[in-house]
């Protein structure tokens, strides 16, 4: 079945390339999470090259507040989406009719969990914990959509081929 809207088959592998390594550090970057800090607690292996340090005279300084700002936050996050989206809408090597009903069902499945999280910070949190709270639940929809939709592709055909060998 062929669809203008996916990415083609090789997309898939950069796509994980990207998106595995970009979600540990962002799941552990949000783990440390301090209000009094930026992204990551202190000096990190990327800051070298994400920090943006400015003049006192100019504008930007001004802005600041004089002080540098690390874009290791936004740099991760921006991959960890790129790599999510190459993974997700990548076709699978034969997509297929019930290849595209499960993945529309795992996007359904991923919004109603996204959409549950959201509520449940809404009703359950305030102040910081809910912008916490909503950091976490940006993940729920890719990771539950990624998760549900490998699960039927993959593992589920893989476990009912060994039962029924058994």
């Amino acid at each position: 079945m062929y669809t203008k809207l996916l990415l083609p088959n090789r997309y898939k592998r950069l796509g994980w390339i990207i998106f595995v390594p970009c979600l540990v550090l962002t799941i552990l970057s949000i783990l440390n999470f301090e209000p009094s800090v930026s992204f990551f607690e202190s000096e990190h292996i990327l800051t070298k090259w994400t920090t943006i340090r400015v003049s006192d005279g100019s504008s930007l300084a001004k802005a600041l507040d004089g002080q540098s700002n690390d874009l290791a936050g936004e740099i991760l996050m921006t991959l960890t989406a790129i790599g999510f989206f190459f993974v997700a809408f990548s076709r699978e090597r034969t997509d297929d009719e019930w290849i595209m009903r499960v993945r529309l069902e795992s996007l359904l499945w991923a919004f109603y969990v996204h959409l549950a999280g959201f509520l449940v910070a809404v009703w359950l949190s305030y102040g910081l914990a809910f912008y916490v709270f909503l950091s976490w639940n940006m993940l729920t929809a890719p990771l539950v959509f990624l998760a549900r939709f490998h699960w039927i592709v993959y593992v589920k055909p893989y476990l009912e081929e060994r039962r029924a060998t058994a």
